[in-house]
C-alpha cells in the first residue's frame, strides 16, 4: 500500500533556530536561598520522586532486551549512546539539558538506582527535535513502555503488583501521544476516601469500561496562567491540590499524599509560570496583518486574544469534535473530587456538566500540534481544512511543517496488512478508534478561501 503525503505546500522539515529558542527557556542557575516557588516546583520535578519506583536504571537500559527482532538485534549491535536514543525513540521519551545525563526528563532518579514517572511524562515533550518546557508529549507511548517493562521482569522472574481487585483496568492508548491519565485518575480515586486516604472500598460506583477509556492529548503547561479551570471540559476550579489526584499510587497511604503538598503547590507555581515557546523562524509582517484580521473575524470569540481570553465552553452539539472525552467521564468521579481533600473540600469550583469543550487559549499555538483534544489533527492547515483531515497517518519524530503548521504527518488510505507488532502499529493515529475521531472544529462553517488559510496560520505563528 503507497504512503500519500498529507503535505501539498513547500515544507521545510527541520528547525535550526529551535535549538536558540529552547536555550532560552532554561532556568539560569542560582543558589538555592535565592529559588522562587516556580524554580523550585521545577527543580523538584526533576530531582523529588513523587510517586513509588516504576522501574530501575538497571532495567531501563535493560529494555532492549525484550523487543522483538530486528530491533533486538540492532540494539545489541549497537554502541551506547545509539542504544540510548533508540530507546527514548521507541517510548517517545527525551533527555533534557536541564538535567544532563542519560535519565529521560520523564523519570525522576532517587539516588538509590531507582526512577519513578514524573508529570514530564507526559507534559514534556520536544518540537523538530528539541525539548520545550511545558509542552504536551505527542510521542509518548505508555503501552509499549508497560508492556516492555513487564516483559523484562516476567523473563527475570519478577511478579507482577496485583491491580486493586473491584478496580475496572484502565487500558493505555492504542496509539502514540494521547493517553489514558483520566483512567488512571479514575482508577486511583475509586479507592481513596474524603482524606484521601486509601481504603479497599470503592468510593463510587464502578465505572463502565467505556468510562475507564478517555483518551485525551496532553496541554501544554503555559495555558494554565491563563485559565480559572482545568481540562479539556474544564469542569473543575484549577489548584495544586486537583493535580494532585494523578499521584496517588495504590501504595500510597493518604499521609504520603498529603506530605506532598508543600512541593505541588511549588510545582503549581511553576506550571503556571512557564512561558509559551516564541515562534522561531522568520514570519512575513504583511501577511500577519492579513491573518490578524481574518482571527478576529472568525476566532477571537471563543479563543480570546493578549489578555482577553473569555475560557468558553462549547457544547459538542456545537463544535461537533470527538463527544468520548465530554461526554463519558463518570460524573460520581467528578463528584468525589471535588467534594473530597483533591477539591479541598468543596471549596474548588466544580462544573460536573459543563457538556463540551473549552475553547483554548492559543499562546505558542505553533508548538501543541497535533490539534484537537485527543491530538487527531496533524497541522493547522488540516484543522482548517476538514473535508482534507487524514483518518490514518503516521508522523516523523523530528520533523516539523512549517508551510502547513504542525507535525511532519504522512496520510495512509489504510493500516499496513503486514504491520502486526503493537509497538508499530502505534505510530499510525486511527481517527475510526473510540475516542480519536478528528470531526468537527469546521470554522467558520463555511471555511475559509486558501489565501486567508496561509494568512491566518501566519499569524498564529506570533501568538
Amino acid at each position: 500500500m503507497a504512503a500519500v503525503p498529507t503535505d501539498r505546500h513547500a515544507r521545510t522539515v527541520v528547525l535550526p533556530l529551535l535549538a536558540v529558542a529552547a536555550a532560552t527557556l532554561l532556568l539560569a542557575p542560582c543558589p538555592a536561598a535565592a529559588e522562587t516557588s516556580a524554580e523550585r516546583g521545577y527543580r523538584l520535578l526533576l530531582t523529588l520522586p513523587l510517586v513509588p519506583p516504576t522501574l530501575t536504571e538497571a532495567e531501563y537500559f535493560d529494555l532492549w532486551q525484550v523487543w522483538p527482532e530486528p530491533q533486538r538485534a540492532a540494539a545489541a549491535a549497537a554502541p551506547p549512546a545509539e542504544r540510548r536514543r533508540m530507546l527514548l525513540e521507541r517510548y517517545g521519551f527525551q533527555e533534557t539539558p536541564d538535567r544532563p545525563g542519560p535519565i529521560p526528563q520523564q523519570f525522576t532518579p532517587d539516588g538509590k538506582g531507582n526512577l519513578s514517572e514524573n508529570c514530564l511524562s507526559c507534559h514534556g515533550g520536544p518540537v523538530g527535535g528539541k525539548v520545550i518546557r511545558g509542552l504536551g508529549n505527542s510521542l509518548i507511548d505508555l503501552a509499549t513502555f508497560y508492556e516492555d517493562v513487564a516483559a523484562l521482569r516476567a523473563e527475570r522472574g519478577i511478579p507482577a503488583v496485583p491491580w486493586p481487585e473491584g478496580v475496572p483496568p484502565a487500558p493505555e492508548s492504542p496509539v502514540r501521544g494521547p493517553n489514558n491519565a483520566w483512567g488512571g485518575a479514575i482508577a486511583l480515586l475509586l479507592l481513596r476516601d474524603g482524606n484521601a486516604d486509601r481504603t479497599d472500598t470503592l468510593q463510587f460506583p464502578a465505572p463502565t469500561p467505556e468510562q475507564m477509556f478517555l483518551p485525551t492529548k496532553t496541554p501544554a503547561f503555559w495555558l494554565s496562567k491563563r485559565k480559572t479551570r482545568y481540562y479539556a471540559d474544564a469542569f473543575i476550579g484549577k489548584s495544586h491540590r486537583d493535580i494532585m489526584q494523578f499521584i496517588a499510587s495504590f501504595a500510597y497511604s493518604g499521609e504520603q499524599i498529603r506530605a506532598l503538598e508543600e512541593p505541588f503547590r511549588d510545582i503549581y507555581a511553576w506550571i503556571n509560570a512557564v512561558e509559551a515557546p516564541p515562534y522561531p523562524g522568520p514570519v512575513d509582517p504583511a501577511l500577519v496583518q492579513r491573518g490578524r484580521l481574518v482571527y478576529l473575524r472568525d476566532c477571537v470569540a471563543c479563543h480570546g486574544i493578549a489578555d482577553s481570553y473569555p475560557e468558553r465552553v462549547i457544547p459538542v452539539a456545537e463544535v461537533g469534535t470527538d463527544p468520548v472525552r465530554a461526554t463519558d467521564m463518570p460524573r460520581d468521579f467528578k463528584l468525589h473530587l471535588g467534594e473530597g481533600w483533591f477539591g479541598e473540600n468543596g471549596a474548588t469550583p466544580l462544573y460536573p456538566d459543563t457538556g463540551g469543550y473549552v475553547a483554548q487559549p492559543l499562546d505558542g499555538v505553533w508548538a501543541t500540534a497535533p490539534y484537537l483534544h485527543n491530538g487527531s489533527v496533524p497541522t493547522m492547515w488540516d484543522l482548517l481544512t476538514p473535508s482534507e483531515r487524514p483518518k490514518i497517518w503516521s508522523r516523523s519524530d523530528a520533523g516539523y511543517d512549517l508551510a502547513r503548521l504542525g507535525v511532519e504527518a504522512t496520510a495512509h488510505a489504510e493500516m499496513p496488512a503486514d504491520l502486526t507488532d503493537p509497538a508499530e502499529r502505534r505510530r499510525y493515529y486511527r481517527t475510526d478508534l473510540r475516542g480519536f475521531g478528528n470531526q468537527g472544529h469546521a470554522y467558520p462553517p463555511a471555511g475559509l478561501p486558501d489565501a486567508d488559510k496561509r494568512a491566518l496560520i501566519e499569524f498564529l505563528k506570533t501568538l
